[in-house]
């Protein structure tokens, strides 16, 4: 059978003006060839994979390329342009999806068909014989109702640049939120720092980081669902007695004795001038740590986990001329969490604007008397992430890399440039690519529990600004100022795409 690596597929951009790879796995036939405008490319299958080297080609699109082997395989859409490689921590995975506040226009009347971007979704897999294979994903373009899927970070340097130069790009995205550098690291590079081998080792069996992982989930999951009560319905669809008073926005603090792990209830009476109509949106800030939301009585949103936006479109036929009620399910996993400042809080129906900060009331569900239960991501486990979304595309073509990393390591500050240096060099002779890099030093951020920047946050910036000077072929963007306080994701990714953009100018074109 015929197997293409899963990033070859219809819609792929590769990169221009450079040889570029094919492969994949061949079980049946001895050699595959591959056909590009008539010209017929071979290469002979060795242990059950192949891979097969094309010409340079300019800048293009809409060519289809046919593959052959035990069976045919046909390629359509396939584009040649500028292809760059997006790593790091969830501010370069955050989507276009999550930036609307600030860039909804910019959004609505963006369409590029020509950029395009594929997400390696990693297959977690630490046994020394396991060999992570590129997932079959789509290309996604930039093109109204899948746009909001792309990279924010990257979509918005991209957009820039392709409206100065009008050649294809393509994003290659393995950038997950709360890895560490570590994790993008090779294992020969780690014992350079320290000793890592008793954080990988558990993980070092075949299958043992997949179990950890659903262990993880189902741990989770136990820990949620003892806290659900039999008739919890009592406290969705009106106050119970009792209810105390809390201010919106509004934290329940350790320091303050007002901490509870576990569920709390939270109550908003508001009051419609006007009969409300078909769509209706509500607007919840940023809540910790996870929600359930109901509006008189009907859910209207869930989000699992602390960091994104509460928003949640509903239908309006829930609301009513007159009072309503707002009951907000919110499990504090650690005992501390609420309504985090400098965040909006709003309903709105097509005719009203209703403001949510001010005067609610709360009360205290089930109590827990343990915290969520602590396990790795993947991503945190140093080397995962280089054995399933950086090496699997060791015989692919870049452009270059553009980097966005650093929240996950505030905790361990230590030579993290260091490591960063030592990460690009290996990546570098692994590709047999001198690539450029831009990196993006993270911007300001006070943690909305503590109150304060975590204590490694600005010693990584530091070693991020000194990255240019460290590595050769490096740039640094800065979305220092990007960013409100108490946001981790700032939504202002198209003034940083704006700033990429005039340095990628400089370094690639």
């Amino acid at each position: 059978m015929l197997k293409l690596a899963g990033i070859f597929r219809d819609g792929m951009v590769l990169q221009r003006d450079r040889i570029c790879a094919v492969f994949g796995k061949e079980d049946q036939a001895p050699e595959v060839s591959l056909i590009l405008e008539g010209k017929k490319y071979r290469s002979d299958v060795k242990d059950g994979q192949f891979l097969i080297r094309i010409d340079p080609h300019a800048a293009c699109t809409g060519l289809s390329m046919t593959i052959r082997g035990s069976e045919d395989i046909e390629i359509r859409d396939v584009c040649f342009g500028d292809v760059f490689y997006l790593g790091g921590q969830s501010n370069m995975e955050l989507p276009v999806s999550r930036t609307l506040d600030v860039s909804e226009e910019e959004v609505k009347n963006s369409d590029y068909p020509y950029i395009r971007q594929y997400r390696v979704t990693p297959q977690y897999n630490m046994a020394e014989d396991e060999v992570a294979e590129l997932p079959d994903n789509p290309w996604v373009p930039a093109v109204p109702g899948k746009i909001g899927e792309l990279s924010a970070t990257g979509f918005y340097c991209a957009r820039r640049i392709y409206d100065k130069k009008k050649i294809p790009i393509g994003l290659v995205l393995g950038a997950q939120g709360g890895s560490t550098v570590e994790s993008w690291m090779d294992v020969s590079l780690l014992s350079e720092f320290g000793n890592y081998e008793d954080l990988m080792n558990p993980f070092m069996e075949k299958d043992a980081l997949p179990r950890y992982l659903k262990a993880r989930d189902e741990g989770i999951a136990a820990w949620r669902s003892a806290l659900e009560e039999p008739d919890e319905d009592k406290y969705i669809s009106a106050i119970p007695e009792g209810a105390s008073d809390f201010t919106v926005p509004g934290m329940l603090l350790k320091k303050d004795g007002t901490d509870h792990t576990g569920i709390v209830w939270f109550y908003k009476e508001f009051e419609l001038l006007e009969e409300p109509g078909e769509e209706a949106f509500l607007y919840l800030g940023d809540l910790i740590d996870a929600d359930q939301t109901f509006i008189n009585g009907k859910a209207v949103g869930r989000t699992e986990y602390r960091y994104p936006p509460r928003k949640y479109p509903f239908d309006g036929s829930i609301l009513r001329k007159g009072k309503n009620l707002i009951s907000v399910r919110l499990i504090l996993e650690t005992g501390e969490g609420g309504f985090v400042a400098e965040h909006p809080y709003y309903l709105r129906t097509e005719n009203e604007k209703i403001s949510l900060t001010g005067e609610w009331k709360m009360v205290k569900g089930v109590h827990s008397d343990t915290s969520v239960p602590v396990f790795k991501m993947g991503q945190e486990v140093p080397t995962s992430l280089f054995k399933t979304s950086v090496r699997p595309l060791k015989d692919f073509t870049f452009s270059g890399i553009w980097w966005y990393q650093g929240e996950a390591n505030s905790d361990a500050p230590s030579r993290y440039g260091e490591k960063f240096r030592a990460m690009i060099q290996f990546w570098r002779d692994l590709y047999q690519q001198n690539l450029p890099v831009i990196v993006v030093e993270m911007c300001d951020y006070t943690d909305p529990v503590t109150g304060e920047q975590p204590a490694g946050w600005a010693s990584i910036q530091e070693q991020q600004r000194e990255a240019e000077n460290d590595v050769k072929d490096c740039a640094v963007v800065s979305a220092k100022d990007l960013g409100a306080p108490l946001e981790l994701h700032p939504q202002r990714k198209s003034e940083l795409g704006a700033r990429m953009a005039e340095v990628a100018e400089k370094m690639f074109y």
